[in-house]
Formats: structure tokens, C-alpha cells, sequence
């Protein structure tokens, strides 16, 4: 690594490296949470929490009974199908007359025709649901031999899931995909989604123990009630992401309830999730020991510190001083993941890496957050001090992906390139043009009557710029409009500085 690389990217104090994710989130989207510069924790989640923690097993049979109503919905047009089809056939038994189609029955007959027919085309609607597929290069058996050698290693020991894809993403990320192949919940197809972030700064053991961890997961989860959550929330995330890219109007009674219904379940069962990622790590301890097994988590607190409080922050930073570099540009900020497989040796500094394991021990829980911090994971694990620091010799790119290793590097810059920088430039420039508009409101409220339009365009733009409430913004342009319209003379403070000022036809 190059002297002016290692200034490039770390000359700055170690103070940077306390891990606060919720101070810079703008800076780098990320598609497992909704980040913003002031984290306004709505009352229901704060009340979740509160309800998960006093009463576990009440939440966890809120939880499941809340799982339900997506279920009920999806298979309730195939139920009224073979509900119809009986009253229909038990109807044609009965119709011997005429005069049986001009009574009660007739009518009920016909109107179960009726349901059948709006049935039958919501179901057809479900079965052809298309699911967008995983963001990311799909990875060649061939060209990756080793890194399925030990997917494959793993799931001989875990006997669950079968892997039909590897899909390489620029996050740091290691998770199973279940994908419904018909449109209904019932065969479901795996995808296994692996970080380029993560193999270039994880060791192959370390990399091979957070594969054990998801499959684990899955293997001993079956039986549980916070995996079936855990799935559950996922599935119906996919459901809602399938039907925001369809706009057919026969499918808008899909979209509204699941686009409802959706983001509700998620939000009400972050706390089940976030119990099932520490039962994952209590699954890994069935075949390896503690001690082993820590070292994975230590790397990976290490891993995410590093990236987040330093790398991606120095990357995002210098993109921001220079707007003027776009995607087909060719500039060494826009070849981040090349960037990292130089800088990766820096992590073997072992002061470098305990400022960071120390940041990850320090920070505090975010409710909003599935993942458990270090610390939770440490107790869950029987683990109480951090003891040493693990090192990485040789990064799991290395020993994984081989001879390919260049080449899947430059084809992740260029999915960076089109997908995350992209969406990055473009929230960006509408942060700039909402900074623009609020400014010319705010000034325009102290001197003129604001209409109704503005008055909401204000408020939107405060509660996406610092997430200010609703009715916070509104009231306090209100509150303006109001000043506007009573006039100073007509207040109690004007009329007494009128009365002051006007001269007294007193005699004495």
C-alpha cells in the first residue's frame, strides 16, 4: 500500500473511528435501514419496544398473530374460487324450473358467479406476480470454485438451506434471499447474497464463520417463533417491492394493502428480528466453540467500523466536494472497491483495529436497528471481555475468489457506479434543490402569507431534511401567517405603544 493511499484515506484523528452510524447515515445509503441526520424515533416504536421488553411472550403472540392478516389475504381469493365453484355446482343440481332462477337462490347463485369470476382474476394476478430479482452479479461456479466448496462445506454440516444462487452485492451484507416461485407463499427459491465489502475485509475462517451463522439460522429456526417472524417480514417486504414497480390498475387492491400493511408488520417486529440474529449466533456455538466463534464477531464489528466511520465516509466526503464527477467519469473515487483491496492491509494494525473493536463495544442498542450491538451479542455468547484483537493475513477475496478476484472487483465498481452512487447522486441533488426551496419558504413566511400548498411543501421538506414532525413545521408556519394577518396595531403590545406615543389633551 502507497504512502499517499494510507494519507488518502486515514489521516485524520482516531476519534472518527467511535462507531456512530446515526451521525453520517446520509452519506451512505443503505438498503437494510432508512437513515436520517436527526433520528426521530416515532412513539409506536418506543412503545413496541417497551411491550417487547416487560411482556417477551405476549409480543411474540401479537407478533404472530399480526403475521396472519398477509396470509389470510393472499389465499383468500383462491378459498373464494372453491367456496363459489361448491354453490355453484350445488345450485346447477338444484335448478330443475325456471321459476329456480327468479328466486333467492338464483340470485345467490348468481352473484357467487360473480365473485368467482373477480376471484379467479385476483388470483391469476398473484400467480403471475414477478419478483424483482436480487441487485447484484450472479457468481460462477466456475469462476469461484473455492467460495462454493465452502458454501457447500457449510451446508453439509447445517443440512439446511439449499443455495440455488450467489449473488456479489457492494454491501457489507451476508444474508439468504427466499424468493416465491408462483406468485403464492408456498415454494420458495434461496439466494445467497454476499458483500464484496465482506470478503475483502474478513479472513476465509472468519468469512466462513458468519456463512455458518446464516445457514445455522435457518437449520435450527425452523421450530421457532422468531424466525418464522423473521422470514415472514422479508417475504412481505418482497411482496411490496413486486407490486411499487407494477402500476396495472387490476392490481391496485394488492399494492394498497401490502404498501399498508407491509411497512406495519416491520415495524412492529424489529425487536422479534433482532432476538432471532442472537439466536443465529447462539446456532453457530453447535459447531464451533465460543472462543472461535468470537473472533468471527470481534472481526466483523471491526469490519463494520472501519467501513462505515471511515472508508465509505472519506469516499462519500470527496464526492461531495466535487459534484462535478459523475458515473462515466474515470476518477479513483469512483473505484472504491479497487481502493479497498490496497487499504485492506491497514487492518492489520492491531491498535488500529482495538480503536475500532473498542467504538463497536462503547455504542448503545438503536431500536430502530435489527441488528444487536457488540455487546448483546458478547452476553449472548457467554462472552464478557473482548481479550484479544483478531488480525486478518490473508482477506477471504483472497483465498475465496483466486485468480477472478480483479475481475469481480471491477464489475462491482461498475454495479456501484450504476445502483448506489447513482441513487446517492441523485438524493443529492434533491437534498440541494429542498435546502434551496425550505430557504426561499422560510424567508417568504417572515414577510408574506404563505398559501396551503406551501405550508405542506414546507413541512415535507423539514421532515426529510431533519425530520422534523408534521404538525411541528406546520404550526410553526401558522404561527407566521397568523402575525401576517392580525395586524401589529390591532395586538395588546401595539395598542399600548400607540397610547404611549399619543400626546395627552390633559389640563393638568
Amino acid at each position: 500500500m502507497s504512502s499517499d493511499n494510507s494519507r488518502f484515506y486515514f489521516d485524520m484523528p482516531y476519534a472518527i473511528m467511535v462507531y456512530r452510524k446515526q451521525l453520517w447515515g446520509l452519506m451512505m445509503p443503505n438498503k437494510n435501514s432508512i437513515r436520517s441526520k436527526k433520528s426521530e424515533i416515532p412513539i409506536l416504536t418506543i412503545w413496541v419496544n417497551a411491550f417487547a421488553e416487560r411482556y417477551p411472550r405476549g409480543y411474540l403472540c401479537a407478533a404472530l398473530l399480526l403475521m396472519l392478516p398477509g396470509y389470510f389475504f393472499l389465499f383468500l381469493f383462491p378459498w373464494f374460487v372453491v367456496e363459489g365453484v361448491s354453490v355453484l355446482i350445488e345450485g346447477l343440481l338444484n335448478s330443475k324450473t325456471t321459476e329456480y332462477w327468479l328466486t333467492e337462490h338464483g340470485l345467490t347463485v348468481a352473484v357467487w358467479l360473480l365473485v368467482i369470476v373477480l376471484c379467479v382474476f385476483f388470483s391469476l394476478k398473484i400467480f403471475q406476480l414477478h419478483f424483482p430479482r436480487v441487485q447484484g452479479l450472479k457468481m460462477s461456479k466456475e469462476l469461484a470454485p473455492a467460495l462454493y466448496s465452502l458454501i457447500a462445506g457449510v451446508r453439509k454440516l447445517t443440512e439446511r438451506p439449499a443455495i440455488k444462487d450467489v449473488v456479489l452485492t457492494d454491501q457489507y451484507e451476508l444474508r439468504i434471499e427466499a424468493t416465491p416461485r408462483l406468485g403464492f407463499p408456498l415454494l420458495m427459491s434461496n439466494t445467497l447474497v454476499v458483500g464484496m465489502p465482506m470478503l475483502q475485509t474478513l479472513s476465509e475462517a472468519q468469512f466462513r464463520g458468519e456463512v455458518m451463522r446464516r445457514f445455522g439460522q435457518c437449520a435450527s429456526g425452523r421450530f421457532r417463533p422468531t424466525h418464522w417472524i423473521y422470514r415472514t417480514r422479508l417475504l412481505w417486504c418482497k411482496y411490496q417491492d413486486a407490486l411499487q414497480k407494477r402500476k396495472r390498475i387490476g392490481e391496485l387492491p394488492l399494492r394498497w394493502f401490502f404498501s399498508f400493511y407491509a411497512p406495519l408488520f416491520a415495524g412492529f417486529t424489529v425487536p422479534a428480528v433482532r432476538r432471532d440474529e442472537l439466536a443465529a449466533d447462539g446456532a453457530v456455538l453447535e459447531w464451533l466453540n465460543d472462543r472461535d466463534y468470537f473472533k468471527t464477531v470481534k472481526s466483523s464489528a471491526i469490519a463494520e467500523a472501519f467501513l462505515d466511520a471511515c472508508f465509505w465516509r472519506k469516499v462519500y466526503q470527496l464526492l461531495r466536494e466535487n459534484p462535478q464527477i459523475t458515473s462515466d467519469m474515470k476518477s479513483d473515487a469512483l473505484n472504491p472497491f479497487e481502493k479497498l483491496e490496497h487499504i485492506s492491509g491497514h487492518l492489520k494494525s492491531k491498535e488500529f483495529r482495538g480503536k475500532c473493536l473498542q467504538g463497536a463495544f462503547t455504542e448503545n442498542q438503536n431500536i430502530l436497528k435489527v441488528s444487536p450491538v457488540l455487546r448483546a451479542r458478547m452476553d449472548n455468547i457467554g462472552q464478557s471481555k473482548l481479550r484479544d484483537v483478531p488480525i486478518v493475513e490473508k482477506t477471504a477475496a483472497a483465498a475465496c475468489l483466486g485468480n477472478a478476484r480483479k475481475d469481480y472487483v471491477s464489475i462491482i465498481n461498475k454495479l456501484w457506479r450504476s445502483t448506489t452512487f447513482a441513487n446517492w447522486k441523485a438524493n443529492e441533488e434533491k437534498q440541494r434543490a429542498d435546502i434551496k426551496t425550505v430557504k426561499a419558504l422560510s424567508q417568504k413566511s417572515r414577510h408574506q402569507i404563505l398559501g396551503i400548498k406551501e405550508m405542506f411543501s414546507y413541512a415535507q421538506i423539514a421532515k426529510r431534511l431533519r425530520g422534523d414532525p408534521l404538525r411541528s413545521s406546520l404550526w410553526k408556519v401558522l404561527r407566521r401567517n397568523f402575525r401576517r394577518l392580525w395586524p401589529a396595531s390591532l395586538s395588546w403590545n401595539g395598542f399600548q405603544r400607540k397610547q404611549k406615543n399619543t400626546p395627552s389633551n390633559d389640563i393638568f
